[in-house]
């Protein structure tokens, strides 16, 4: 359909009738449908109508108006369906600008009416063009603002409104609720589903604003990989600087923003730096789930005692004093077109019956060349305790000392465990640092959620997953705070939700989540030796184990031992915990894998607990359990004639990524067929290689979650497959300094398609999962520790590859990797560390078999040609080839 339509076009389309309460000599009503720019109708007195006969009903999406002048005017749309009987469909009472946009969602009338109101003997306004729109100009709100956004210069409007994909990142202290975002062109919204508030510059000397698409926009962090988002805009000789943290007070957590510009020219430059307040998410609308995405409804703005209060709520405090502040309704332009014209507008206060005001502070700069100049502005996240904004302020704001404490304190809180690695090197430890933060940041109190926006829900599978990589990178009491607090949302039966939010559980049938809630328990307790979550929780996971022997009570009947059915034997029931499965509930290994788990810990807790009557019926039903479980997989790569481990009973499905669960955190690789097992991982990688290698096939997007798969190669000792994924999925961060990933990552980064969230923390904590499989992991099948499995040669050869403090199942490991003088590796090992059962088994990157082993100097016998087994600590060995 066509977006306007001149005379011609609406004529022919509609066989319309044009009627006018009047019009001055040579400016009748037709003039405003002739196409023309430079004609106009121009009522000869107000009040005044125009009106349009489509000779029958017609839909219609809404209304652009073109005017003679930006003056004010008001008016309203009315429809009717014979001429006499109107309805008011819109209205605007202030309306200014050359150019309104009228919204007329699911429109439909054989009769339309402009009446223009005003008093008499005042001046009529001109119209230019009257472009009536198809029903598409208005099938959403977000459709509605494309097509502002497409009518006016690029860069007035966030990226999203061009439908294209900008990036986001949240900013909140460790310890807060929802976060902020803050996207690659500096734009911030505070609060979840809020406004948003946009930098743009005006050059006073030529009168130029400037905007995010006049320059080069680069993303970055202060300081590396420390959480503090900035954007830098280059716009020629200048460059603008857009900080955000957060900082913690008596009075609630705040949003900082710091905007710096910089004279890198020659010549003094007077520039106006203005912050627009405007009712658009960083989210855009595919991203759209409740009321998350696209347009945030501004209905009332003012200023006020030193701050901006939004729809009657305190939004943002000029910690600099700003040079001015305007606000406007939407009829009344945006409040951009007025920063382009050089002045602010003149409200201080405004109320929009359609509810998309906006406003912008300003800021004038008179910058030598080399000076820089900054405004900074606080806001709340959240309701703020205090009724004066000033006093609720956290001290000191201005100055870079805020920003330097709020980096301290992340550094504080991501130092617990030290990486410390080769330069060629330091994205992967900065990436696990970046993506602890996020785990952190998109906390809500103690509920792990694994995005900011999308899904600020809290789910048990990536909770649990959440908890581990906490655990294991020294932030066990973030991890015991979500144990504890899940918990008790289990059901009196036993059964576990597999969701928690703030409308309640969510009861869908995914039989994981009760052995993930045994298995988080468990990890928690293996890693601190608290006993005190286990004594508190031990009636918690004794209730999701009688759950998950009821389930399986109803596949371990008659009618599952037939030949059609036998795979399902002893097996949990149909589930829908793959997103795969939805349509079609099946029975899921991820589930029974999950439940074997779960029986493992529960029967260990049993016993930690001096239970040996419950830890022996537990380590019955384990076992039995395993027996029926790697039956089953047996059966169903026979029956359906596949090579490698299958996904579900039912579609004996290649699912690689769900598989690697089985040899990471669920470790039962050790019971699974295991050319199976190495098969589905060549047929990944053989995938992985057709879509991202140097030829690739065409595809469209794919999931992060691939990245545990990293952890599975290492622990089949397929070390240069792990890190060709890893070097692969570091290079799809979007973008690469924020240390994050979507849950879908598509082909063209600009593709207006939905990601699920950003950065999503379940993923994250899948990194560092593997990120850590690469120094160290526990081993049950012989209960060792395994370590330097995952370093390769390259980081080595490059320097000393080390940490410290490194929580595993036995104390905290110091490990260190180097050359040795005569070329092999040198391995220390020391910390906290209590010696394993099954020792300490060093895995090296090594060009030939192990030929000689010294320990402590003195030469070693117990080693094979790629493993070596360390039966005292601390100990430094020294391993040759």
């Amino acid at each position: 359909e066509p977006e306007g339509l001149g005379r011609s076009a609406f004529s022919a389309r509609y066989n319309s009738r044009t009627r006018a309460s009047g019009a001055r000599s040579g400016q009748a009503a037709d003039c405003a449908l002739d196409g023309r720019l430079d004609t106009c109708w121009s009522p000869d007195r107000v009040p005044a109508w125009l009106e349009l006969d489509f000779r029958e009903e017609r839909d219609y999406g809404g209304l652009v108006l073109r005017w003679d002048s930006p003056r004010p005017r008001a008016f309203e749309v009315l429809a009717g369906d014979d001429g006499e009987t109107w309805r008011c469909l819109y209205s605007a009472p202030r309306s200014a600008g050359l150019c309104s946009h009228v919204y007329l969602p699911g429109g439909g009338s054989r009769y339309l009416r402009l009446d223009l109101a005003g008093e008499t003997g005042t001046q009529a306004p001109g119209l230019v063009a009257l472009e009536v729109q198809p029903e598409s100009f208005s099938r959403s709100l977000s459709d509605f603002f494309h097509r502002l956004a497409e009518d006016a210069p690029r860069g007035r409007y966030p990226r999203w409104l061009y439908r294209e994909q900008s990036y986001w990142t949240p900013v909140d202290v460790p310890n807060g609720t929802v976060p902020a975002l803050f996207n690659e062109e500096g734009m911030v919204e505070i609060a979840r589903a809020g406004f948003s508030v946009e930098p743009f510059l005006l050059d006073a000397t030529d009168g130029t604003l400037l905007t995010w698409a006049d320059g080069a926009v680069c993303p970055g962090l202060p300081r590396p990989p420390l959480p503090i988002p900035r954007s830098t805009w280059t716009l020629g000789d200048l460059r603008l600087e857009v900080t955000a943290y957060a900082i913690g007070a008596p009075s609630g957590v705040w949003i900082a923003l710091r905007y710096r510009v910089e004279n890198r020219g020659s010549q003094d430059r007077s520039l106006r730096l203005f912050t627009a307040l405007r009712p658009f998410q960083v989210s855009p609308p595919w991203q759209g789930w409740r009321d998350v995405g696209g347009l945030s409804p501004v209905r009332e703005i003012a200023y006020r005692d030193g701050a901006v209060w939004v729809n009657g709520v305190l939004a943002l405090v000029p910690i600099s004093a700003p040079s001015g502040f305007g606000a406007v309704a939407f009829d009344e332009g945006s409040v951009v077109d007025y920063l382009a014209s050089g002045a602010l507008p003149a409200a201080h206060a405004v109320s929009d019956p359609f509810g998309y005001a906006s406003a912008a502070l300003g800021f004038d700069l008179a910058l030598a060349p080399g000076g820089t100049g900054e405004a900074v502005l606080a806001a709340p996240l959240g309701a703020v305790r205090g009724a004066d904004p000033r006093t609720s302020l956290p001290a000191g704001l201005a100055g870079p000392e805020p920003v330097a404490a709020a980096l301290d304190d992340w550094s504080q809180v991501l130092g617990a465990v030290d990486f410390r690695l080769p330069p060629s090197a330091q994205s992967y430890g900065d990436t696990c640092r970046g993506s602890l933060a996020h785990i952190l940041i998109n906390r809500d109190g103690p509920a792990l959620q694994p995005g900011p926006r999308r899904y600020t829900r809290s789910w048990i599978r990536d909770g649990a997953t959440m908890a581990a990589a906490l655990i294991r990178l020294g932030r066990a009491r973030e991890a015991a705070d979500f144990i504890r607090w899940y918990a008790p949302f289990q059901a009196p039966d036993g059964n576990v939700p597999c969701c928690v939010d703030s409308q309640g559980p969510d009861w869908l049938p995914e039989h994981d989540s009760h052995g993930q809630l045994c298995f988080a328990v468990a990890d928690y307790y293996r890693f601190t030796g608290d006993r005190t979550l286990v004594e508190e929780l031990w009636p918690a996971v004794q209730r999701a184990v009688g759950f998950m022997e009821r389930l399986r009570a109803t596949r371990l009947t008659d009618e599952y031992r037939r030949p059609d059915k036998l795979a399902c034997y002893g097996l949990l029931p149909e589930s829908v915990s793959h997103e795969g499965y939805l349509a079609h509930p099946v029975h899921s290994y991820w589930d029974d894998l999950w439940a074997l788990r779960g029986l493992k810990d529960a029967a260990d807790l049993a016993t930690v607990l001096g239970d040996r009557t419950e830890a022996e019926r537990l380590a019955r039903l384990r076992d039995d359990f395993r027996t029926t479980l790697h039956a089953s997989i047996v059966r169903t790569i026979e029956t359906r004639g596949i090579d490698f481990l299958p996904g579900s009973v039912e579609w004996a499905d290649p699912d690689p990524t769900a598989t690697a669960n089985a040899l990471t955190l669920i470790d039962e690789a050790h019971g699974l067929p295991v050319e199976a097992m190495h098969r589905s991982f060549d047929l990944f990688m053989e995938r992985f290689r057709a879509m991202h290698g140097e030829h690739p096939v065409p595809w469209t997007n794919y999931t992060p979650y691939e990245i545990r798969i990293v952890g599975a190669l290492v622990r089949l000792g397929r070390r240069a497959e792990a890190h060709e994924l890893l070097r692969f999925f570091l290079a799809e961060r979007r973008p690469p300094v924020w240390n994050q990933w979507p849950e879908i990552a598509w082909h063209d980064p600009r593709a207006p398609g939905h990601q699920g969230d950003l950065p999503h923390a379940w993923i994250g904590a899948e990194y560092c999962l593997a990120f850590r499989d690469l120094f160290a992991y526990e081993r049950e099948a012989d209960r060792s520790l395994v370590v330097g499995a995952g370093i390769p040669a390259e980081w080595i050869d490059a320097g000393e590859v080390s940490v410290v403090g490194l929580p595993t199942w036995y104390g905290n490991l110091d490990l260190s990797l180097r050359r040795s003088p005569e070329g092999g590796v040198a391995v220390r090992l020391g910390g906290d560390l209590t010696l394993p059962p099954g020792g300490v088994r060093i895995v090296l990157p090594l060009p030939g078999p192990v030929l000689e082993v010294r320990a402590n100097g003195t030469p070693m016998a117990d080693f094979t040609s790629t493993e070596v087994h360390v039966s005292a600590i601390p100990a430094e060995v020294v391993v040759l080839t």
